[in-house]
């Protein structure tokens, strides 16, 4: 992918954008978030580090770079389910299939500055125009879901993020998949009463 100079420094050739952002993800899924940085990322690209950013301006482009890809990954689709609790469902679980495939995610898509794309906002919106035609309230549900799925997912996924000896069945807080799909049915039923009333 690049070549050493007589300086030490390797040159750029060969090297793509989407070549440093895979290579950026497969350090944050096996090592975490912390241990990513431009350095170590171009150790692993066996290139100098100014060599990146002629491709990625900072850390934080990168961060947003590889959030935005992993997401890709598992878009919603288009259109989406014609019921709204269905479209609900089925952006939840393609959200956690993220987060557990991927447990960063959680950390950078709760950063402004590392997140700030709205199509999936948009795309809730949309989806809930059955329920509401009021923007603000479809706003509303919409991160009232997303802070559910996430909360949930911190605790699927802890034991990725905090590596140790705990075992899954020692948390008494921990919630079953039974517990998970019994709390997001009460929600939408939340949501359908909350609509009803405004």
């Amino acid at each position: 992918m690049t070549i050493k100079t007589q300086g030490g420094q390797a040159s750029s050739l060969g090297l793509t954008r989407r070549a440093i952002i895979s290579a950026a993800i497969r350090i944050a899924d096996a090592e975490g978030i912390a241990a990513l940085s431009m350095r170590r990322l171009a150790h692993d690209l066996d290139s100098g580090v100014m060599s990146l950013y002629r491709h990625i301006a900072n850390k934080d482009e990168l961060l947003t770079a590889i959030t935005r890809s992993v997401c890709e990954e598992h878009p919603y689709p288009s259109p989406p389910p014609p019921h709204w609790r269905d479209a609900v469902r089925l952006a939840v679980e393609l959200d956690r299939e993220v987060y557990r495939k991927h447990p960063w995610t959680l950390v950078t898509q709760a950063s402004a500055r590392h997140f700030s794309d709205t199509t999936c906002l948009d795309w809730m919106t949309d989806a809930l125009a059955d329920l509401t035609d009021d923007p603000e309230l479809a706003r509303t549900l919409t991160l009232t879901v997303w802070s559910y799925v996430q909360g949930a997912s911190i605790q699927r996924v802890a034991q990725q993020l905090l590596p140790g000896d705990d075992e899954p069945g020692q948390s008494p807080i921990r919630p079953t998949e039974d517990d998970f799909a019994v709390g997001l049915e009460v929600l939408l039923d939340g949501f359908a009463q909350q609509a009803a009333d405004a």
